[in-house]
């Protein structure tokens, strides 16, 4: 989230996610954190990483049915073969040679069925160890994340501490002491805003007052 998203309707309600608010004011300014190249880096190697979708179950089913379809195609060429060996019927022969071929081309199907299984564990094996990768390289990121927002908020705290005494109607000497308003108010003034910022508080006697001091535009209501 810009910083923007953190600021743009100042009211006597608001909430204010505090570190979040740092962290947004320093991106603000460029800062930069140690950590920014490596997660960067990180999160382009976890975008690269596919997902693959293994159709082990499909592929076993499918060994199951040609192996049936093979039983009892090997079942009827044995029956034609007794059945020609007893007679001299070119009928049969005709059928029996029919059947071999069937037979041949189930085999073949029945082979390249179980190899379809081969290649769908290698797959499954593949989804597994990516999955495991992806973790890890999650895992990585969050940590990376976790020090970028450390680093920033640290970095920019010391100038938005110095803004919240100079906020008009506050009274806190520190960021995490201030009210929401008085913290949010100190934020502009040190970060940079381009957008109009909606300020529904009486902190200022006019709107011309208020853009000076938060250095930033301004609609009053």
């Amino acid at each position: 989230m810009s910083l923007y998203d953190h600021v743009a309707v100042v009211t006597p309600e608001m909430s204010l996610d505090r570190r979040a608010t740092l962290v947004a004011t320093a991106r603000s300014l460029e800062m930069t954190a140690s950590v920014d190249e490596e997660l960067r880096a990180a999160r382009e190697r976890l975008a690269d990483l596919g997902e693959p979708v293994p159709s082990l179950p499909e592929a076993r089913r499918r060994v199951a049915e040609t192996e049936a379809d093979l039983e009892r195609q090997r079942e009827r060429v044995a029956t034609l073969r007794g059945r020609l060996e007893a007679s001299d019927d070119e009928t049969v022969e005709a059928e029996y040679r029919r059947a071999v071929q069937e037979l041949s081309e189930l085999e073949t199907e029945h082979l390249a069925a179980r190899e379809r299984v081969e290649t769908a564990r290698e797959r499954a094996r593949s989804a597994r160890d990516e999955r495991e990768r992806r973790l890890r390289l999650q895992d990585r990121i969050d940590n990376l994340e976790q020090t970028a927002r450390t680093e920033l908020a640290e970095a920019v705290r010391p100038a938005v501490d110095d803004a919240v005494r100079m906020v008009p109607g506050g009274d806190a000497s520190s960021f995490s002491e201030a009210t929401p308003v008085t913290a949010v108010l100190a934020a502009i003034r040190v970060g940079a805003v381009r957008t109009p910022v909606v300020l529904a508080v009486r902190r200022f006697p006019d709107a011309p007052s208020a853009e000076n001091w938060l250095e930033t535009p301004v609609v009053r209501l």
